[in-house]
């Protein structure tokens, strides 16, 4: 077999996905799995197959894995969204989607699926969307506002211990705010049921460069290997690594390629979380991120949670609402 780079590879997978040549795009993305296990843009492009398939147990499981390493996956939460939906779990579907809207609340297809999912479930549409705490603390992050964003991450993460997007998120803000101690212990509580997170893991080693934690940084950077081969070190970026870094051997489709049960098996030997979703509509907060034991006290950053989020007049005057009750 003739050997290609990694990315090489990847865009010739993505090709196939567009050109739906779905079969072909899943046996490549197995194959690839086979060498590097727990690579997480080879996941993305399978779980897009399985999507395009219409195969929703199989893409479930791997949009799941996806989320245990980057809990605000977009394109990861707009899947199990349409798939919840399809299989009439109501309150899961609006779950996901809000996460969403969450993460680009400015994206007019999503601002309408959401519109959409509260008129299926509250029988009448709202005129616009309403902006959640998470999409103003995203906002506040974006904009620089990094003190109001990180008050509205932890009045939400008190009353939700187990959102660990938003915990990334908080993690992030108070790195750029200069808070290196609460940056490191938040993300420590995140790798406590995530391990392979990988927002988490890459600001640990990045904050651990100097400190005599040296074994438990080594350890995040080798996690971080596993999910991207071209995260070499911390001097250069991933993206600035040379295509030709990482090579493996391009598939021959004679040989043997891992099914779905041997990747299941090699993701689940190093994960702590726990894949399974319900299916009763009784809760909207999946039963793969409900299991896990988040949760930590978090009495010394806490501001005490708001029953109306205030928004500032620009966004208010560009459309958005005030959050009214459960949303």
């Amino acid at each position: 077999m003739a050997k290609v780079p990694l990315r090489t590879y990847l865009k010739e997978v993505e090709s196939a996905i567009e050109e739906h040549q779905i079969d072909e795009a899943i046996a490549h993305c197995r194959h690839i799995l086979e060498i590097y296990p727990k690579h997480i843009d080879t996941y993305k492009l399978l779980g897009k197959a399985y999507l395009e398939a219409q195969r929703y147990g199989n893409a479930v499981d791997i949009f799941q894995r996806i989320l245990s390493s980057i809990p605000d996956d977009f394109v990861s939460h707009v899947g199990m969204s349409v798939i919840r939906e399809d299989g009439s779990n109501l309150d899961a579907a609006f779950w996901h989607m809000e996460r969403a809207f969450e993460v680009q609340p400015y994206n007019p297809a999503i601002r309408d699926e959401l519109r959409r999912l509260y008129g299926k479930r509250d029988g009448v549409q709202p005129p616009k969307a309403r902006l959640t705490p998470g999409a103003l603390a995203r906002l506040y992050a974006k904009g620089g506002h990094l003190q109001q964003a990180i008050s509205e991450l932890n009045a939400t993460i008190s009353e939700e211990p187990k959102r660990f997007d938003l915990l990334v998120l908080l993690a992030s803000a108070y790195d750029k705010s200069g808070e290196q101690v609460q940056a490191v212990n938040t993300c420590r509580l995140i790798l406590q049921d995530l391990p392979y997170c990988l927002e988490a893991n890459r600001l640990l080693a990045k904050l651990l460069l100097s400190s005599e934690h040296e074994e438990f940084r080594l350890g995040c950077e080798q996690r971080l290997q596993e999910l991207d081969p071209y995260q070499l070190n911390f001097s250069t970026s991933a993206e600035n690594v040379p295509a030709q870094t990482v090579m493996l051997e391009h598939l021959d489709r004679d040989v043997h390629t891992p099914g779905d049960e041997e990747i299941s098996s090699k993701w689940a030997s190093a994960s702590k979380i726990d894949h399974q979703e319900p299916d009763s509509e009784e809760s909207g907060l999946p039963d793969w991120l409900d299991k896990l034991s988040g949760g930590s006290d978090f009495s010394n950053d806490t501001h005490e949670p708001k029953e109306e989020t205030e928004i500032p007049d620009w966004m208010v005057d560009a459309g958005w609402e005030q959050p009214k009750g459960d949303v």
